[in-house]
């Protein structure tokens, strides 16, 4: 995402250095004055971002993801060039903005949730996007994000009802107790027929699976071809089953929409739930694999829908495209 206030000042740091920098002395020896403001001070920025940096080399090398240590190549400020370095201290800059603007969202419980998901996927809103959504849509999309729909609770936060209580199921009215638990959006078929959505899209994008030939695609859906006797035999009926019948394997796929935050606890109960059909099929002498996949009620895709994609040889534009249908269905 880029910020304008962000680009403003990464374009002042860039002036500042390559005046600094230039290859002739009169430039170089005369200070550069840029007017910035009142708030906001390149030279006191670019020098912080070059001590960062110096900083740095001393700590040495830190793991800043998930990759791990030795995953990505360190630069060190004593070992650059100009034009690296100039690359460097912008960089610095904008990790700096980045954390501060972190920093607030973490401030702001409501606004500020999104801050929680770790495992979800960046979902971004390009301009071919915007120009082919409705207005309405799109205001609907941000205020869902951002937790700024006029719920119940929100409601009375607003000062505009006396009680938070819904009208429909006599819980509370918040945002994630309508998209994802409310007893009436369940019993009405709100959830089967988002589940059923997904379900639809991830079938009709796989295409390729390595190993063998005979790979059949079954889904818990009127349309599509039924589950394998093996598995209709069980009360347990898998979203998807991808089964193998000459290397007797079966893949599972199940899927769940929970609320964001609680994406990281979904694996678990349905790891729970397959673990005895699961154990049965190994018993029998198949070799079955559960693979849970999980799509956020506000539509963030969660890792595991791309590791799901990946290991079925879905990969690049595919899978891009994939997972921007999952999250629009959701």
């Amino acid at each position: 995402m880029i910020y304008i206030l962000e680009e403003y000042k990464c374009g002042k740091a860039r002036v500042l250095t390559m005046l600094e920098e230039s290859d002739d002395p009169v430039v170089k020896t005369v200070q550069p004055s840029l007017k910035t403001g009142r708030k906001w001070k390149v030279t006191e920025a670019v020098d912080e971002a070059k001590e960062c940096l110096k900083m740095k080399k001393v700590i040495g090398q830190t793991q800043t993801d998930r990759r791990g240590l030795g995953s990505t190549t360190a630069k060190w400020w004593s070992k650059t060039e100009d034009k690296e370095k100039r690359d460097m201290i912008i960089d610095e800059i904008r990790n700096k903005e980045d954390s501060t603007r972190v920093q607030k969202a973490v401030q702001q419980p409501q606004q500020g949730q999104w801050t929680y998901w770790d495992t979800a996927i960046q979902r971004s809103l390009t301009w071919n996007d915007i120009w082919h959504m409705a207005p309405l849509r799109i205001s609907f999309l941000i205020r869902f994000v951002y937790d700024l729909l006029p719920s119940n609770a929100n409601l009375v936060r607003w000062g505009k009802k006396d009680g938070p209580t819904s009208p429909l199921c006599q819980a509370k009215g918040e945002i994630y107790n309508s998209s994802t638990s409310s007893t009436v959006f369940t019993t009405e078929g709100g959830v089967k027929k988002r589940h059923g959505g997904s379900i639809t899209i991830n079938t009709h994008r796989k295409d390729v699976l390595d190993g063998c030939d005979d790979w059949v695609v079954s889904a818990d859906l009127p349309e599509w071809e039924r589950h394998p006797d093996v598995i209709r035999k069980t009360p347990l009926r898998p979203d998807i089953v991808i089964h193998s019948a000459s290397t007797q394997q079966f893949i599972m796929v199940e899927l769940t929409v929970p609320y964001e935050s609680r994406m990281e606890e979904a694996p678990a109960f349905k790891e729970g739930k397959y673990l005895d059909l699961t154990k049965e099929l190994k018993k029998d002498g198949y070799e079955a694999k559960l693979m849970p996949v999980e799509i956020g009620a506000r539509g963030f895709v969660r890792s595991s829908a791309y590791g799901l994609l990946s290991k079925l040889s879905i990969g690049g534009n595919k899978r891009t495209k994939a997972l921007r249908l999952l999250a629009e269905t959701a």
